[in-house]
């Protein structure tokens, strides 16, 4: 092993193994006469009397031997070189990387290389023994070789019959770069190398757990361990990629995404995806500070889908020991990312490192991540986009290519809200539309006790656990936006559903429908809000279906395990389940306004002293002042005398004397 090719060693070696009468040793011997001069200038082509020699099978073993030099040009020679340097490759694999350029390249060799094949030789056996091998153990050879494994080559049977050994399409593309010097190979081999535009910074809701994750990078980095893995999963935009690059810098390693294309674009297989991987590995086992990044981990896995309780795996795509051994033995740290892992073998989760979940940026971090993609694509964030990310937590996803596009079309005001709603829309299947932003409400006009204001502060507090709250109370005392107000001071959007929404005629269907709603709630980071809680939690005891009772049993289930705030309203708390009741966190009665807080309300909500009038009326609730603050939209200012003869409207059309409307 380990020898130089030349024609003449192949010429030698096919002679050897070939027969005249075959198709494969007629095409060697067209090939040395169709070369002759080249390889024995000083033999005459004729004899004395004027008769063309030509080279025969027996005189060919005579002039084998005595072939001129004919080795690999320059430029492969270099690039086997740097390449067997890279990979690190022993001989034998050096000395079949040479063979197989020299099959595909060398300008003599090659040509009958095509020769061969036409005569359905199997080049990857003419291939090993070119390197050096027996005729009997060639074919292995190149089949087990570092380079076939790690994808340079392909081995496939020929149209026709025969066995093909051809250059690999992103091999090739490589090589006609020329791209052979070790800095831009690595780059070639590994993949490309990744620039980050955000930093650990934000990703502040993830901090403790991406402040252990930097940390177990840079060891891992710093001391070479082995079988370093780490898994960033979550909805597709959440930043998955951003933070595994962000990472990479932060720990001040390359980082480098893994077989994500071929050199003309082309979409890779898994067998291509993992060669890209395999050599990855190898071209980076030398290098000081490195990291792989492979995205989307679904292209490994297949489409596989857990079955029999998740005890096992279809339709898992290539060797589950394959994947466990490369998880257990890699020796560059790979991050790897996923849209969701409930279809990832658990034998694999137990390899991970670590496995971070990652969700929709939020609050403080929503409005820092849509500044830096206005700053990237040079311009600002317009109210409406703004608005449009606090509603709807995909928007930071998608904003940069709204900025970009709104760019490019002229940058008209609202043009990157246009675009956002509409890719947000395509995510979500349904058109979006914007709620009215509204002020921010006054804690004080609640009337309760214990006072909102300070439950609000508790709930929003950084690092405050999951809690369920039911808001009983006439309608217009505020219900809903309570609950609105404490999204807003998370950072998280409002879902709200309601009794219409959830409950079905068709039996097991209201069930799944609330299921649903939890585990679009988690998946988003929602706030949960059931409207009309009565008709979804009633008293079992009441029930006259036995449907009716699995419903309730659903939604209380769902609310002992559910991570997230959940809030429930109801007119009429007396009709709960009592089991209902003991599963909420807080259980605040919302009660109508005392004559102190309607006087606030009354220069809160128009701007100007409560009239002395406004005592005698009762039952007023935030909701009343709501309405006719709206019809002061549509109709102008109005004196005080006929805001309070407004509101006392409100009141006459009430049931019971009590509103009929919320805010």
């Amino acid at each position: 092993m380990g020898t130089t090719v030349t024609s003449r060693r192949l010429a030698m070696m096919l002679r050897a193994t070939l027969t005249k009468d075959g198709r494969a040793g007629q095409a060697l011997l067209a090939w040395v006469e169709e070369n002759r001069s080249v390889f024995w200038p000083a033999l005459k082509p004729r004899a004395k009397d004027g008769a063309e020699r030509r080279i025969g099978w027996v005189r060919l073993a005579t002039l084998a031997a005595e072939m001129a030099d004919d080795p690999l040009p320059a430029e492969l020679a270099e690039a086997v070189a740097n390449i067997g340097t890279v990979l690190s490759l022993g001989d034998q694999d050096k000395a079949v990387l040479e063979a197989g350029l020299a099959l595909s390249f060398h300008p003599r060799i090659a040509r009958l290389r095509w020769a061969l094949e036409l005569a359905h030789e199997d080049m990857a056996r003419i291939a090993g023994m070119l390197a050096g091998a027996d005729a009997i153990h060639a074919g292995t050879v190149v089949r087990t070789s570092l380079p076939v494994q790690l994808g340079l080559f392909e081995i496939e049977m020929a149209h026709g019959g025969g066995v093909s050994f051809d250059v690999s399409w992103w091999f090739e593309s490589l090589l006609a770069r020329g791209g052979h010097d070790p800095e831009r190979l690595i780059e070639a081999l590994a993949g490309k190398r990744q620039a980050s535009t955000l930093a650990l910074a934000d990703f502040p809701t993830l901090h403790g757990d991406v402040d252990f994750v930097a940390r177990l990078l840079a060891g891992a980095v710093e001391t070479r361990a082995p079988g370093i893995n780490i898994l960033l999963h979550g909805p597709p935009g959440v930043g998955k990629t951003e933070l595994a690059r962000a990472l990479a810098a932060h720990v001040g390693a390359a980082l480098f995404a893994v077989g994500e294309c071929d050199a003309d674009g082309t979409e890779p297989r898994r067998h291509e995806r993992v060669a890209a991987l395999l050599r990855a590995q190898r071209a980076l086992q030398r290098a000081e500070r490195a990291v792989l990044l492979f995205d989307e981990l679904e292209d490994l896995i297949g489409d596989a889908k857990p079955v029999d309780g998740g005890k096992r795996f279809a339709n898992r795509a290539g060797s589950k020991i394959f994947v466990n051994r490369m998880l257990e033995t890699n020796g560059v740290p790979i991050i790897w990312t996923s849209n969701a892992i409930d279809n990832v073998d658990s034998a694999y989760l137990r390899r991970m490192s670590f496995v971070l979940k990652l969700d929709h940026p939020r609050g403080d971090e929503r409005d820092r991540v849509l500044a830096r993609m206005a700053d990237i694509e040079g311009c600002g964030v317009g109210e409406t986009l703004a608005m449009l990310a606090r509603q709807a937590p995909e928007t930071p996803s998608v904003a940069r290519v709204a900025m970009r596009a709104a760019r490019i079309a002229g940058g008209t005001p609202g043009d990157d809200e246009r675009v956002a709603r509409a890719l947000v829309g395509g995510l979500r299947g349904r058109t979006v539309t914007l709620a009215e932003a509204s002020a921010r409400i006054d804690l004080s006009l609640f009337e309760c006790d214990p006072p909102v204001a300070g439950l609000v502060e508790q709930w929003t507090r950084p690092g405050a656990p999951g809690f369920s709250v039911l808001l009983a109370g006439p309608p217009g005392t505020g219900k809903t936006q309570l609950a609105g107000e404490v999204a807003e001071r998370l950072g998280r959007p409002l879902a709200t559903r309601r009794a219409s929404d959830l409950l079905s005629k068709w039996v097991g269907e209201t069930e799944a429908n609330i299921a649903a709603a939890f585990r679009e709630a988690t998946e988003e980071g929602s706030v949960l809000f059931f409207d009309e809680a009565d008709s979804l939690l009633f008293d079992r005891q009441t029930a006259r279906a036995s449907w009716e009772v699995t419903q309730v049993n659903e939604l209380l289930t769902w609310l002992d395990r559910h991570p997230l705030p959940v809030f429930a309203a109801t007119n009429d708390q007396a009709r709960l389940d009592p089991a209902a009741l003991r599963r909420f966190t807080f259980k605040l009665a919302l009660q109508p306004l005392s004559k102190a807080s309607a006087a606030r309300a009354f220069e809160r909500f128009f701007g100007c002293v409560a009239p002395a009038g406004l005592a005698r009326l009762a039952a007023l609730t935030p909701g009343d002042f709501a309405v006719v603050a709206r019809q002061v939209r549509v109709t102008g200012p109005l004196p005080a005398g006929a805001l309070l003869a407004r509101l006392e409207a409100e009141l006459a059309v009430k049931p019971g004397g009590m509103a009929t409307m919320g805010f």
